[in-house]
């Protein structure tokens, strides 16, 4: 059981950075003020990738799977699902809303599609420099210099490129996967 309370702090912490591109981005529509718009989208971005990075957190349930009882690997199972669950929902919510800004503007349709599978990308090596690198989303304001050194660190080695793209795929397949579910859900929620 020890496991499963040590796990509790860190799991709390990364899924309150997951809701915050939610909370953003539920604001982000409501704001009247173009400059407290921007500052919102700004802060929706570099913490969007919050969501999706709970993913890379199965690594510890790799590691403590050998150290648990029967009993507590089912605990753990569902510790971990339900963490994994919320995060990639958060990474859902958060994500679509774009689509409606793309919408907005009047991108075209393939433009829209380009940026969409862009910004999934990007995620992927987002994560991997807060996997990898240890960045988080707010050092590029406490410690801009770390954060240009990691992303010049990771552009020169193959392993943790290819470990960005492969990031970035599992991100589109996911987003496109339940694409429509989610646009659904938000007309759901602007009709009710």
């Amino acid at each position: 059981m020890d496991v499963l309370f040590f796990n509790i702090p860190w799991m709390a912490f990364n899924l309150y950075l997951a809701l915050l591109p939610v909370l953003f981005c539920g604001f982000l529509f409501r704001m009247p003020n173009k400059f407290y718009t921007v500052v919102l989208g700004i802060f929706w971005l570099l913490y969007l990738p919050n969501t999706i990075y709970i993913l890379t957190d199965l690594h510890h349930l790799v590691q403590q799977w050998n150290a648990v009882s029967v009993l507590e690997k089912f605990l753990l199972l569902i510790q971990y699902g339900l963490l994994e669950l919320i995060g990639l929902t958060c990474f859902l919510i958060a994500f679509f809303p774009l689509e409606k800004i793309l919408r907005k503007f009047k991108i075209s349709q393939h433009t829209s599609m380009v940026l969409l599978i862009g910004l999934n990308f990007l995620m992927g090596f987002a994560m991997v420099l807060g996997k990898i690198e240890r960045v988080n989303s707010w050092d590029l304001f406490v410690n801009p210099q770390f954060v240009i050194d990691s992303a010049i660190h990771l552009l020169r080695s193959f392993q943790l490129v290819s470990l960005g793209i492969l990031f970035g795929l599992f991100a589109n397949f996911f987003y496109f996967l339940f694409r429509e579910k989610i646009k659904w859900l938000y007309t759901q929620w602007s009709t009710g």
